[in-house]
């Protein structure tokens, strides 16, 4: 038998724990990765949303800029968003609303900031 040469060695525990401890921080960090990914998409997706409902709320021939605004901030606010910003910019044929906003942070960073813009041709 191999009882002598099989004998698991006492630093084998130490080993493993020293693999962990450099292993954990990594895989965490994936894991944070992966899930700020998911919910800055998920801003991002919201706030283009937000957008093109303030540009289409904006294009009525008697639409009121504020009520443009007012629509982009509260469909933002619904989906998590926080520290929104509404610009509508109208010439004579178009539309032009571009909504900034920041989305929850897990990590440390720019993860946070989400921009989208719309432009529709307002109605005569």
């Amino acid at each position: 038998m191999c009882r002598a040469s099989c004998k698991a060695s006492p630093d084998r525990g130490l080993v493993e724990s020293t693999q962990l401890a450099l292993l954990l921080p990594l895989l965490l960090l994936s894991l944070f990765a992966v899930v700020q990914a998911g919910i800055w998409l998920a801003g991002r997706s919201t706030v283009q949303q937000a957008a093109m409902a303030a540009a289409e709320q904006a294009a009525f021939a008697d639409a009121n800029p504020a009520d443009a605004q007012r629509v982009a901030a509260e469909l933002a606010a619904r989906g998590g968003l926080t520290a929104v910003s509404v610009e509508l910019t109208t010439t004579g044929t178009s539309v032009d609303v571009r909504v900034d906003a920041q989305v929850p942070a897990l990590l440390p960073g720019q993860w946070s900031q989400v921009t989208a813009s719309a432009h529709r041709v307002t109605q005569a």
